[in-house]
């Protein structure tokens, strides 16, 4: 009886064990699925996604396959980096300063450097991947990061505001740069430098702006005005396709070939807008529309009152630096007593364009084209327009070059004269007249106002940035708000 009661609790404590070796194997296994799968999305991030992860403070050991660690460089950098610093300082003052007089606001009337220096902590090259070789040329991107202690004041002055002193504090800086080496036979075997911004990942400009001895909350919207001149400056022209030549003295070469030149000219066509957003509490909102590639170069349609559908076909024609890498950018804004309110916006890759082809598109507007942080996801409408790309012969390459360096020259010449509150005011008019970049389509400054209004649409503005009142006069019928 004895042996027969032990036989059984034996096949029953097996049985129990190997249901739980079972249970516990098929756990382990589950467990080692899951890890496997976290692995595979781990391994699958790329060094922007690991960046915003760990908020731009990931471990040296992290690596990525295609970026090169130069843990050596950046030791070499801190040493040299007291001197660079130095010298650095008088040159970036003197080359940002044209650019800072040259996209600054209407709101601001002066803006210049009271002090500038780039402090004691260098930047760090987190990774460099080397490009495809051209023959004569080294090609690099550099993933960049710099958090560091400068010493930057401002020197700001607004309408009725005498020079006001504005800090940057806790600058942080994050781009992939690229930058390319024109070789040469003689030493140092470089003629050339070349430095510009990748838009992907964008670049992060960081900072908090503090007036000494009093507050910005006095300023209501100076903060906002300085935050777009600096995103304007870098996009327009630090960001690739753009960049800046730096020659190496005593060096003989050829570096037209590293200069940015126009590929072709996009004409479009903005031909009607459908269910737009109404922002009026009276009546309907007042739409034009603003379109670019370049910030320096904005044209607009004219104002269509009191329409959700309107409809304008306006042709205007846009040059192309970069089909590759450029897109149109189009504001459908509204008119108003105030500030004009953004209605919707919309960016188009000219990636998507085949030269020489006309197509008719039709986009769905957004709120915002920073989609991350839209609250309102609202439906905004639609726009359609025209494009077509045609790609310039070297003859009409030469002749857009010039117009276009004629056109910065006159802005410039009406906007010291007070004709226009700013450079980067949008044209009013469509092709065959003010809003024609190449040929004669531009009028001359210099014969009065008249002529003048014709070639920038302006805005007065009041000292931080809300538009005033505006009058309607023979220029607003023609496209041109004054």
């Amino acid at each position: 009886m004895g042996l027969i009661s032990g036989l059984v609790l034996g096949i029953m404590v097996g049985m129990a064990l190997v249901a739980g070796l079972r249970s516990m194997m098929k756990r382990r296994s589950k467990q080692r699925i899951a890890k496997a799968a976290n692995i595979k999305l781990l391994g699958n991030l790329i060094q922007d996604d690991v960046r915003k992860l760990c908020d731009h403070n990931y471990p040296t050991w992290v690596s990525f396959p295609e970026f090169e660690r130069v843990k050596w460089l950046n030791k070499e950098l801190e040493k040299v980096w007291p001197y660079i610093a130095q010298a650095a300082s008088g040159v970036i003052k003197e080359s940002v300063e044209p650019l800072l007089e040259q996209y600054r606001p209407v709101g601001i009337t002066s803006l210049k450097f009271n002090k500038l220096f780039l402090g004691n902590v260098s930047p760090q090259i987190e990774g460099i991947r080397l490009q495809s070789q051209k023959k004569g040329q080294v090609t690099m991107d550099m993933d960049f990061k710099w958090g560091g202690d400068p010493s930057i004041i401002l020197g700001v002055q607004t309408l009725g505001v005498a020079n006001l002193p504005i800090q940057l504090k806790n600058l942080k800086f994050f781009a992939t740069v690229r930058v390319i080496f024109q070789l040469a036979e003689d030493i140092p075997c470089i003629s050339a430098v070349v430095v510009a911004l990748l838009a992907k990942p964008k670049p992060e400009v960081k900072y908090i702006l503090k007036v000494i001895g009093g507050s910005l909350t006095a300023l209501p919207g100076l903060a906002d005005m300085i935050k777009d001149l600096v995103e304007s400056i870098v996009v327009d022209t630090l960001q690739w396709p753009h960049r800046i030549v730096v020659p190496i003295g005593g060096v003989p070469g050829d570096l037209s070939e590293l200069e940015l030149k126009l590929q072709g000219c996009l004409h479009v066509t903005v031909i009607r807008a459908k269910s737009l957003k109404n922002m009026e509490f009276v009546g309907k909102s007042d739409p034009y529309v603003i379109l670019y590639l370049r910030i320096l170069f904005k044209f607009k349609t004219k104002v269509k009152d009191n329409n959700l559908n309107p409809e304008w076909r306006e042709r205007f024609e846009l040059n192309v630096e970069d089909i590759e890498t450029q897109s149109l950018v189009l504001q459908v804004m509204d008119e108003d007593i105030g500030q004009d309110k953004m209605l919707g916006v919309v960016s188009f890759p000219l990636a998507k364009l085949i030269p020489e082809e006309s197509k008719e598109y039709n986009l769905n507007l957004l709120p915002s084209l920073d989609t991350e942080n839209v609250k309102d996801k609202k439906d905004r409408g639609t726009i359609t327009i025209q494009l077509l790309y045609h790609v310039f012969t070297k003859e009409e390459q030469l002749t857009a070059m010039e117009a276009e360096k004629r056109i910065l020259e006159e802005r410039q010449k009406a906007k010291e004269a007070g004709v226009i509150g700013s450079a980067l005011d949008a044209v009013g008019g469509a092709v065959g007249g003010a809003g024609k970049l190449v040929g004669t389509g531009v009028t001359t400054i210099g014969s009065g106002l008249g002529k003048a209004g014709k070639i920038v649409g302006k805005t007065v503005v009041s000292p931080f940035g809300v538009a005033s009142k505006r009058i309607k006069s023979p220029a607003h019928e023609n496209g041109v708000s004054r």
